[in-house]
């Protein structure tokens, strides 16, 4: 197995969807190649819990426009909160100024020393939580989502598409199996847009493994190229 060509700058990959998709088990096994030739790497989790926003979360509960889900330490929140108006778009803003900065902090400097970053959920996730929240249809992207513009665009990013089912019985953290179809169609319909490579999770894990592993080998600039002995 040859080492590749030491990077000059560091390189951003990202998994998203649903959980029970198998995210956390490809993010893990692209880590294992990537240390195999050498390469420096970081994996990081891209969770929201509220922080900022919590004093508004505990007032939107007593007021009855939210409720709150958790699960293994998820928090799923769903709101009754008109469609449009200056509280909704508060909400919005607040959470994803968290998402910002949590995430941010994790994958700026690892980046800028040249490491390679794998991203267990990203700014599509973040999208998709927060239109969910809002029951808000694929085809309607709040201004305050767009705020996620200013993280670091992913040099290759995933969608895990898996069925409904499958990822309920998986891990069941969202609270009915409509929850994750709702999230399942805004994935589709986000990741056609935003041109992210959909992935059909429905195969083994090794398959899919070393399907993502050729189209980030074949994706780099020439010099930069990956051995496909890693896998």
């Amino acid at each position: 197995m040859r080492p590749i060509q030491v990077r000059r700058r560091g390189m951003l990959i990202a998994f998203s969807g649903v959980d029970g998709s198998g995210k956390s088990t490809q993010a893990a096994l692209l880590e294992e190649s990537f240390e195999k030739v050498h390469v420096g790497v970081v994996r990081i989790r891209s969770r929201w819990r509220p922080v900022l926003s919590l004093p508004m979360l505990m007032i939107l509960r007593r007021l009855g426009y939210a409720r709150v889900h958790r699960a293994g330490g998820v928090y799923i929140v769903e709101t009754r909160l008109p469609s449009k108006g200056g509280l909704t778009s508060l909400w919005c803003i607040l959470t994803q100024v968290e998402n910002i900065v949590k995430t941010g902090v994790k994958l700026v400097f690892p980046l800028l020393l040249g490491r390679t970053v794998i991203c267990d959920r990203y700014v599509l996730d973040m999208v998709v939580d927060g239109m969910a929240g809002l029951h808000d249809p694929p085809s309607h992207t709040r201004l305050s989502f767009r705020l996620l513009q200013l993280l670091p665009k992913p040099s290759f990013a995933f969608f895990m598409d898996i069925d409904p089912e499958v990822a309920l019985k998986r891990k069941p953290d969202l609270p009915a199996l409509e929850d994750y179809v709702e999230r399942l169609q805004l994935y589709r319909e986000l990741s056609s847009q935003w041109g992210v490579t959909v992935v059909n999770a429905r195969v083994s894990a090794e398959t899919i493994h070393r399907s993502i592993w050729n189209i980030i080998s074949s994706g780099l600039p020439p010099g930069e190229e990956l051995t496909r002995r890693a896998v």
